[in-house]
């Protein structure tokens, strides 16, 4: 009887044993090698076969389990993969046949730990962006208590060079500004849908694309594509800025 009884004991711990190391390795294991390019360009294409990748243009590290990989396909277009580090494997969490510039928040606690990621079509001619972080003005009154909310614009120039992609971590200011504000709406007990910045109504982030002789040009063959996603990540669109909603 005692025996049996310390064999089933056994059994119980060896058990314990493999399913603690299968939940760390499946969870918590830390990520491997990210695959080379060709392996990269045969996984998209399985899981989302109208990508067409033919060529892997760059592998960019945001953090240890964020990278973004820009491509181009077989029928000429130039796209946006998302990868992320999930249950003990590297997988294209999101691809776009195009590449239009996207917000990609990689922390879900922390807005201001997002990166703007972007892979345009050279025939669009776009040899330079201003991206805006903008913040409406507006009034409420709550509890008798008159708010008002003054404007916030702040932009950041970037030089796009021969590479058709590009990342641009949110400067020093925009960081600054977005965490000063979460943590405002958190401690005023605001609606959830402030808590995070870039889904308030009121704030949003936008781009003005520019060619060479610095005039607003519109980016046609790198939007309206058609995207995949394979699991969800915290993505949003940057969309274009008119002049006329700009202040000086």
């Amino acid at each position: 009887m005692m025996k049996k009884r310390t064999a089933l004991i056994t059994i119980g711990i060896m058990v314990l044993l493999l399913s603690l190391f299968f939940i760390y390795r499946f969870y918590f294991a830390k990520p491997s090698a990210f695959p080379p390019d060709e392996q990269l360009a045969e996984q998209m294409n399985n899981v989302f076969p109208k990508a067409n990748v033919e060529t892997i243009q760059d592998t960019i590290k945001l953090d240890t389990e964020h990278v973004f990989v820009p491509f181009q396909s077989s029928d000429n277009h130039y796209g946006a993969s998302y990868w992320i580090w999930e249950r003990n494997e590297w997988k294209p969490a999101k691809i776009d046949t195009l590449g239009k510039p996207m917000i990609w928040n990689i922390d879900s606690e922390n807005p201001s730990a997002s990166h703007i990621v972007w892979n345009l079509h050279p025939s669009d001619g776009i040899s330079k962006a201003d991206f805006y972080l903008i913040r409406k003005r507006s009034y409420f009154i709550s509890r008798g208590e008159h708010t008002y909310i003054p404007r916030i614009q702040m932009k950041e120039s970037v030089n796009f060079g021969e590479e058709s992609y590009g990342v641009l971590a949110l400067p020093d200011d925009w960081r600054s500004f977005m965490t000063e504000t979460t943590e405002m709406a958190s401690e005023q007990k605001l609606n959830t849908a402030f808590t995070n910045i870039l889904t308030d109504k009121n704030i949003f982030i936008g781009w003005m694309p520019l060619n060479d002789h610095h005039k607003v040009t519109y980016p046609e063959h790198s939007v309206n594509g058609n995207s995949f996603n394979h699991s969800y990540i915290d993505i949003g669109f940057v969309g274009m800025v008119d002049k006329d909603e700009l202040e000086k």
